[in-house]
């Protein structure tokens, strides 16, 4: 058996259930590890989440449409046309989603406004079902006036907080299907102020441990790259969340690179069977697959394991073009240094079994080869070759 095989059947193992939790101010865990240490991190601005999707918010695969599950439930924020005359007697449109459980929280909807004066004209909100609706607007009456569609989502929750579009026709002044790309013209606004988030950490422990931001759905950026300051050796770097809503196997939506004082930087992909999974508490059954479990159900970590060298800066970079955004909601370095950027954390696996698997499924620098992986991931997932 090949080497690269050796490595690749070994991604079924060490898949324990989760354990529980564990919420608590920073710094103040039971039994400070003396290796274990949470990253610092200055989280990107919180931006818009818009996405083409295939899967609703139970992960199920639909059409594809326009959405705001792009960064998860908690993400924000509003898409808005390009501005348009009314040459119709109606608006035609689909809609899916939820405004909240039960719905009436008014936050999350469809707008009709005057392009001039900024006056809502029309209103809908989402419907509280997944399966997307048909709604009209009459708008007879508005025969040209010069307005824009505005999509909003204002609920930061965790759950029946987004919403979709599959289409919109106007006549003849605006017709959209949203099953490629979002428009040309259409432009993205982050999420209102007035929802904004105070950022604030948390302690996950069980298994590795983490200190994650619980405001913030990842933190790796909309576009550009999140630098994060470190200047020092690490003997490992776990990274928790590892997740993309709706995504393809096989398909890379980011990078990892590790940065050192010296030398050639470390470079790691975000690849959808690899060190990428969909959104979901179950890990796939690919045996590339490098993600372990973590004490939250919904997150998994991946791990690196850096050169011998001094570590000068990790960066989490989205992948160009790509139509979503790679979830990474926390970092930890397992080493022995010290320093303003380090926060001690309750002590790392105790479990042998979790242990063998760190070791065995450390990422270096020498990546396992992507040919075998890809025909690893294609045949887990019944991918035709390209």
């Amino acid at each position: 058996m090949s080497k690269v095989l050796a490595m690749l059947l070994g991604g079924l193992l060490g898949l324990v259930p989760a354990v529980t939790a564990v919420t608590a101010v920073a710094g103040e865990g039971p039994g400070a590890s003396s290796n274990y240490k949470g990253l610092k991190v200055s989280p990107p601005p919180a931006a818009g989440t818009w996405a083409i999707l295939d899967r609703d918010g139970a992960s199920r695969q639909v059409p594809k449409y326009l959405s705001s599950l792009g960064q998860g439930e908690t993400g924000t924020g509003a898409i808005v046309s390009p501005p348009f005359r009314v040459e119709a007697d109606a608006i035609r449109f689909t809609l899916c989603g939820h405004d909240g459980q039960g719905g009436g929280a008014n936050k999350n909807f469809i707008a009709l406004i005057d392009a001039k004066t900024g006056k809502t004209l029309q209103q809908t909100t989402a419907p509280g079902n997944d399966a997307v609706q048909e709604r009209s607007w009459d708008v007879a009456a508005l025969r040209g006036r010069e307005v824009r569609i505005e999509v909003h989502d204002g609920d930061p929750g965790g759950a029946f907080a987004w919403l979709g579009i599959g289409r919109i026709d106007a006549g003849p002044a605006l017709r959209v299907e949203f099953n490629d790309r979002i428009p040309e013209g259409w432009t993205v606004r982050a999420r209102p102020a007035e929802i904004r988030t105070e950022v604030r950490t948390e302690v996950l422990a069980g298994g590795v441990p983490f200190l994650r931001y619980p405001s913030q759905y990842t933190l790796t950026p909309a576009s550009g790259a999140l630098e994060i300051p470190c200047g020092f050796e690490a003997e490992r770097v776990f990274f928790l969340g590892c997740t993309v809503p709706g995504g393809k196997p096989g398909e890379t939506y980011g990078w990892i690179e590790i940065v050192y004082q010296d030398g050639p930087p470390d470079r790691f992909p975000l690849l959808l069977g690899f060190t990428l999974e969909n959104y979901g508490k179950q890990l796939g059954g690919s045996k590339a697959m490098h993600l372990h479990r973590s004490a939250d159900p919904f997150q998994h970590y991946l791990v690196l394991a850096p050169r011998r060298a001094v570590v000068e800066k990790i960066v989490l970079r989205r992948q160009p073009n790509a139509d979503l955004v790679p979830r990474i909601t926390a970092v930890t370095c397992q080493t022995a240094a010290s320093g303003e950027r380090l926060v001690a954390l309750p002590q790392g696996p105790a479990d042998a079994g979790e242990e063998a698997w760190i070791r065995a499924h450390a990422i270096r620098s020498n990546l396992p080869d992507r040919d075998e992986i890809g025909k690893e991931i294609r045949r887990a997932h019944k991918v035709p070759p390209p």
